[in-house]
């Protein structure tokens, strides 16, 4: 006999064992409730950005030098190094290891430093002993002694000695002073009676003048004060 299910029952089935019989006194088939998920709406808003994939690959960034900072660099020399630094001649040997030494004395082989002193309108180049507290100009003549004045200083490889002659001045002379009549004086030495000393190169009188024992004396031959080429501007 064929097993035909109600009409609201389960499929039909034909596995085995078979269906209960529906006979009275047998369990007839009531389909039970099924739980179906509930999902919650979606919330209300703007819609999100979409999301973008990308496979590009970015190379290594490489790690940047350390930085190094120096709260107080020391400058390189310069033309500006080389100054005129006003003083007299009971302070001036606080310029030691400042001031140029342009000479000596030949009676003791005392340094003689390079100075110039303001004097009758002129700005005039001349020599201090600094071992003796001296200074000195040549001027008219005479030797001029001097207490406020100026010293050069400047590194020893900032500068040389040029030989000249006759007025003549070579390139990179240092303009020490001038006239009372605006005619530049430069930085000078000469040689007399065993000293070498500082003093000021005239052009327009061919000479370089020293001062030596209360005179001026004026030289032809003489050696004129000139910035090394890595110090000279021009």
């Amino acid at each position: 006999m064929a097993y035909n299910p109600p009409p609201s029952g389960p499929p039909p089935y034909f596995g085995y064992p078979p269906p209960p019989s529906q006979a009275p006194g047998s369990y007839a088939y009531v389909p039970a409730p099924v739980m179906m998920p509930v999902f919650p709406p979606p919330p209300e808003g703007p819609p999100s950005q979409p999301t973008y994939v990308t496979n590009y690959i970015y190379p290594p960034q490489p790690i940047p030098e350390p930085v190094h900072v120096v709260d107080h660099p020391v400058p390189d020399f310069s033309p500006e190094l080389i100054d005129w630094v006003p003083t007299t001649p009971a302070e001036a040997h606080t310029l030691y290891g400042r001031a140029y030494p342009a000479g000596r004395e030949g009676w003791d082989g005392s340094p003689l430093w390079s100075i110039r002193a303001h004097h009758n309108g002129g700005l005039v180049p001349g020599k201090l002993a600094i071992k003796h507290r001296a200074a000195y100009i040549p001027f008219a003549g005479r030797e001029i002694p001097v207490h406020n004045f100026e010293v050069l200083c400047a590194p020893a490889h900032a500068v040389q000695w040029v030989a000249a002659s006759h007025g003549q001045v070579p390139p990179g002379a240092i303009i020490a002073g001038n006239t009372n009549t605006a005619e530049p004086l430069y930085v000078g030495r000469a040689r007399h009676r065993g000293s070498l000393s500082p003093g000021k190169v005239h052009p327009s009188h061919e000479v370089c003048y020293i001062s030596f024992g209360g005179s001026e004396v004026a030289n032809r031959q003489y050696e004129v004060l000139c910035r090394t080429a890595e110090f000279t501007p021009y």
